[in-house]
């Protein structure tokens, strides 16, 4: 079965609803009316006997009819004949005297028996094939009267009743679906424009959908849906960055790797063929460990890993890493300087982020600079700070350039190096993991670059 769409369920509900309420209201009125009419009829009918009694009773048709009774001791009524128009309802009386003998008759309850004392109140007879609805009382002067008029009358009232009550609900009932069906469509048109907008929006834009005109109840649903537009986005460009750090990031463990196999294939000995696929493995080994880091790294952003920092030496970090780049150093004919005081150095933070920080530091530092060039790498801690300087004499970075240099694929227009404008990126990323400071300043050789990064050594994760 095919599920109901918005729309047709909220006007399915409200047309549920009116029948739901109409027509019971409806029957409700009618009966309450209904009975209303009987009661007001049966008044009058009773208010027409007593007021008959008193006419009989001071006219003179009673009084000879006393006459004759006390004469001749015999009882004839006298017969009036009741004519009727097509409005008026159809009635009969009978009046007898204290003795039973009939006084006053409307011809059509001429034929009835005479009616008993302890009949009074109301009634219904059979008389010529008509229910009729009666009432019987005796007055104060003896009068027995016997007064009714035909339910046709109030069957034709009660008619009236129902059609009054029963055509609106006919007639208001589809009326009222169609313009519940319109007011369900109006009242919906925001979704519509909602649809509209998510349908015109661009692949990674940021742009929220419009929520200040948006009616009150679909305003949580707009910033959810926006919250999960932003996450959502946020996802891919967590995806792009991995795939930029995976092609940043392996890029010089390669680079190391293929020159100890092109050394391992020029060697002039075993023994040095041997020695040079010894780091080759070396070097996959550490381009294996450095896929694990990406990952570990994009989780670390994604939040998938635990949130806690635990205490890191930044000595050894930097130790290991320009381990791991040893050869690159060794080719280049670099003169790395590593100067700290011998103690362990540490920070509350992530491993994996700290190494990516550190390595792309260095390995830009030694990207810029020439051939048997140099670099420093300087740590020192202050009371509450640890500072990490990392000092080249390469080309540098203008001043006005430093704060652009952080952003993804930006590279400066005289980069001969090669890079993809990502290391940086990284490097300020993995900083404000650690509500780390991060400064470009001048470099203390008279040419080239200094990078400080400073940590709070009483910070913890936010």
């Amino acid at each position: 079965m095919k599920p109901l769409s918005l729309r047709h369920r909220l006007t399915w509900l409200i047309i549920a609803v009116m029948v739901a309420v109409l027509i019971p209201l409806g029957i409700i009125s009618y009966q309450r009316e209904r009975r209303e009419m009987n009661e007001l009829l049966d008044g009058r009918l009773a208010e027409a006997g007593r007021t008959l009694g008193v006419l009989i009773e001071n006219s003179d048709a009673g009084a000879n009819h006393a006459a004759i009774a006390k004469d001749a001791d015999i009882g004839r009524a006298l017969i009036v004949a009741v004519h009727r128009r097509n409005y008026e309802p159809d009635v009969g009386f009978q009046v007898y005297d204290g003795r039973g003998r009939p006084m006053v008759s409307t011809a059509n309850f001429a034929s009835l028996p005479p009616p008993r004392a302890e009949q009074a109140g109301f009634g219904k007879i059979t008389l010529d094939g008509y229910l009729w609805r009666t009432f019987i009382l005796q007055n104060r002067a003896g009068l027995l009267i016997r007064i009714g008029e035909r339910y046709d009358n109030r069957l034709n009232i009660d008619r009236g009743l129902m059609l009054e009550h029963g055509l609106p609900l006919l007639i208001g009932l589809p009326l009222l679906a169609l313009l519940a069906l319109w007011a369900v469509r109006r009242g919906l048109r925001p979704l519509d424009e909602l649809t509209g907008q998510l349908a015109q929006r661009t692949p990674g834009s940021r742009q929220p959908v419009a929520i200040e005109l948006a009616p009150e109840e679909i305003r949580p649903l707009i910033a959810t849906l926006n919250q999960q537009l932003e996450r959502l986005e946020d996802a891919i460009e967590r995806e792009r960055r991995m795939t930029a750090d995976m092609a940043h990031e392996l890029r010089t463990p390669l680079a190391a790797t293929m020159l100890q196999l092109d050394s391992a294939a020029i060697a002039s000995s075993p023994d040095d063929a041997r020695a040079a696929l010894q780091h080759a493995r070396q070097g996959a080994s550490r381009l294996a460990r450095r896929i694990e880091q990406i990952l570990s790294m994009a989780q670390l952003e994604a939040g998938a890993a635990a949130t806690e920092r635990s205490p890191q030496d930044l000595t050894a970090i930097v130790t290991s890493v320009i381990e791991e780049l040893a050869p690159l150093i060794a080719d280049k004919d670099i003169t790395l300087s590593l100067l700290h005081d011998g103690t362990p150095l540490r920070v509350p933070g992530h491993e994996v982020a700290l190494t990516a920080m550190l390595r792309n530091l260095i390995e830009n530092a030694m990207r810029y600079v020439s051939q048997g060039g140099q670099v420093e790498v300087a740590l020192s801690h202050a009371i509450d700070v640890a500072t990490i300087d990392i000092s080249d004499d390469g080309p540098g970075i203008p001043a006005e350039h430093r704060e652009t240099v952080f952003e993804r694929f930006r590279r400066e227009t005289h980069d001969t190096a090669g890079g993809y404008g990502v290391g940086l990126n990284i490097v300020r990323r993995a900083a404000q993991l650690h509500d780390a400071r991060i400064d470009l300043l001048d470099s203390p050789f008279g040419k080239g670059l200094r990078v400080r990064v400073e940590f709070l050594l009483g910070s913890t994760h936010p």
